[in-house]
């Protein structure tokens, strides 16, 4: 099955003049024949969405809708009654895993090769892209650590507080006499209750932003790119610096 069948061999006196041909169900300029009809691409993507969606639409008016290139969109439960209508057919409609294969075979024969349905290779790196990876994966490799056991001494003190133990209930009769309420201690905010301790770990997301650019100082420092570059800048910085500063006499 094709989604695109070829066109009927006309009967002699019946051919069809040279010219655009247009869509039976629009009346836009057809692409070809899809689906047994002469149709445009918008109505053959159209009649292919609905029927694999199995979508049901209803017409407002009682399905007088007019489907043209112009209103096609409007009423889509009498565009998709037209396409019928015209002669499209739902048992021609491929699957998206029938698609697929059909460009891959399509593929494989425009390639070398492609007719003993071998998959071709596809184009892998160049020397200079290969060489670029492992310079990148060997300064990777000796500036950090897989193991993180450098940024141990950056994390903050885990001071996990003691829990109380769980309140227990215990039913015991009343003694006889006035009840008297315990005495209740002021109930302390949700903002005071959550207020984590901010100040005291500044100074370990500090010392751990260092260390984290120091590490990626490092990693640039391996690569020849940036050591290049930055000789070259700083020989602009001290060009610029005997240019605009006066000598002191």
């Amino acid at each position: 099955r094709t989604e695109r069948t070829p066109r009927p061999r006309d009967p002699p006196g019946d051919a069809e003049p040279d010219g655009d041909k247009v869509c039976a169900v629009c009346g836009d300029r057809a692409s070809g024949y899809h689906f047994h009809v002469m149709s445009c691409e918008g109505c053959k993507g159209f009649f292919r969405r609905s029927v694999i969606k199995g979508v049901r639409f209803t017409c407002p008016l009682a399905r007088r809708c007019p489907v043209t290139k112009a209103k096609r969109r409007q009423c889509q439960a009498c565009r998709l009654q037209k396409c019928l209508d015209a002669g499209m057919r739902r048992d021609m409609i491929m699957s998206e895993e029938a698609l697929r294969r059909r460009r891959e075979r399509r593929g494989q024969r425009g390639q070398p090769g492609g007719q003993r349905g071998e998959q071709g290779e596809r184009p892998g790196l160049t020397g200079e892209q290969q060489e670029l990876i492992q310079l990148l994966i060997g300064a990777h490799q000796r500036t950090f650590d897989s193991s993180f056991s450098q940024f141990m001494h950056c994390w903050p003190p885990c001071a996990v507080p003691a829990c109380p133990p769980p309140a227990v209930r215990l039913l015991v009769p009343s003694p006889a006499g006035p009840a008297v309420p315990p005495p209740l201690s002021p109930p302390l905010s949700p903002r005071e209750e959550a207020q984590p301790d901010v100040l005291s770990l500044l100074p370990q997301f500090a010392d751990l932003s260092t260390f984290m650019i120091q590490q990626v100082i490092r990693f640039a420092k391996e690569i020849p790119v940036f050591r290049c570059a930055g000789r070259a800048r700083g020989a602009a910085t001290a060009r610029c610096h005997r240019l605009t500063c006066p000598r002191v006499p």
